[in-house]
């Protein structure tokens, strides 16, 4: 799909329809493509063994109708994220990947700390890889992505129903897996992440397949006087985040180029510190875009061939609380999505933002246009005591060649008070 790099173009995003995920208890996952135009999501289904990857024929209008042959089990199991409202675990993106040659789908599964891996067939079925799920060598794995034969696993640490590695029995990493010929994984090796921090997001740059990046940050805060549940890591308040730069060498291995920590972005406000949550880099310029979420800014770093990291601004959304990122491949637009409902634009559920990117605005973005995404399921009180959606808009992706996002909104209050599968909702958005 080509985007019109007009202002007019970025305002008319509209909501076309939405599917809704009766039977999952929280839908975690970002949409990917197969050869024949399915879209995919992921259960994250919390009982044992209830995790599955849900497919979808997109419709020329728009709608998506369910794969006949799904929804096509993983062999593992989700993270049950019942915190009251504490996004945490759930604050990840690209929990699915295809490889390469477009033959494989990767999924995770967080509380099985493995990784499920299928064989795309030529409807878009799904057939598990003899071996799988394969062990994700770390503890709740969140996100995943490919460099040419090697799958990259962000293994994020943060499961509140592991609580021994959780609280610092084992370190969150970032790790290697040869991608096989059958489709098999075979574990190469793995960075650790110090003091505490969680990864959300592991991504192959798209100019150079040798250079990946990751973002982590640590949010350690009672807000409830829950330390059990609230102050995941632990006994000490800690909120912050950084970036870091890896390559990936010829046999796949990794190793760490740059770690930076945020800048304060935002003055005055010296209390606030800046958090990465979402990464997403330029096609065609050494630049990576940075959901800046506890400051409402898209930050814009650029980088080199030796993976050194600069920080060059960040700009104002419109959103609260940005978090997930998807460039256009002509590199004239970037898509946000932001979490929350932001109160001085009266908003009422989660947005989805766009930025025109093109030319020497790739530095410098500017907001264009935005859409609020619609309240399927209410409101309730989280664990800050504040009202919060019930459903809130998470990873998407998209469909350039028909012009569609995919956007997951996934129901947030998983409390034992609330046991309703309503919230859970796959939007399309054109």
């Amino acid at each position: 799909m080509y985007w019109d790099p007009s202002p007019r173009r970025g305002r008319s995003l509209r909501i076309l329809s939405a599917v809704l995920l009766a039977a999952a208890v929280a839908c975690v996952g970002s949409p990917v493509q197969a050869q024949e135009r399915v879209v995919y999501t992921l259960s994250n289904g919390v009982e044992d063994g209830s995790n599955a990857v849900i497919a979808y024929r997109p419709l020329p209008n728009g709608e998506l109708q369910p794969h006949p042959a799904g929804p096509f089990p993983t062999g593992g199991t989700g993270i049950n994220n019942d915190t009251n409202g504490k996004l945490g675990p759930n604050d990840n993106d690209t929990p699915l990947a295809v490889s390469a040659d477009r033959r494989y789908l990767f999924a995770v599964n967080g509380h099985s700390n493995s990784i499920a891996a299928f064989r795309i067939q030529s409807d878009g079925a799904l057939t598990p890889i003899a071996g799988s799920p394969f062990p994700s060598r770390g503890v709740a794995p969140v996100s995943l992505s490919v460099s040419q034969g090697v799958l990259l696993v962000a293994n994020r640490n943060e499961d509140p129903h592991q609580l021994s590695a959780l609280r610092g029995g084992v370190r969150a990493n970032y790790a290697s897996f040869r991608i096989e010929e059958d489709g098999g994984l075979s574990f190469i090796g793995s960075v650790d992440v110090e003091e505490g921090q969680k990864p959300t997001q592991v991504l192959v740059s798209s100019r150079n397949p040798r250079l990946a990046f990751g973002n982590d940050f640590r949010v350690d805060v009672d807000f409830d006087d829950d330390g059990p549940v609230s102050r995941l890591f632990g006994n000490e308040p800690a909120v912050n985040g950084g970036l870091r730069s890896f390559q990936v060498d010829h046999k796949g291995r990794l190793e760490q180029l740059d770690h930076e920590t945020l800048p304060e972005t935002v003055e005055p406000a010296p209390e606030v510190p800046s958090i990465p949550l979402g990464i997403w880099d330029h096609p065609t310029q050494p630049l990576l875009y940075v959901g800046l979420v506890t400051r409402n800014q898209l930050g814009v770093y650029s980088y080199d061939d030796e993976g050194d990291l600069s920080f060059v601004t960040a700009v104002p959304n419109s959103g609260q609380d940005i978090c997930w990122l998807k460039t256009s491949s002509d590199g004239t637009r970037l898509f946000a999505v932001n979490n929350l409902p932001r109160e001085d634009q009266n908003d009422q559920a989660s947005t989805v933002t766009v930025f025109d990117i093109a030319g020497e605005r790739a530095r410098e973005p500017v907001e264009i246009g935005r859409v609020e995404l619609p309240l399927p399921y209410g409101t309730f009180v989280n664990n800050r005591n504040a009202p919060q959606p019930g459903s809130a808009a998470f990873q998407f992706d998209m469909d350039e060649e028909n012009g569609f996002l995919y956007v997951i909104a996934q129901r947030i209050d998983q409390t034992s008070a609330n046991r309703s599968d309503d919230g859970n909702v796959l939007h399309t958005i054109r």
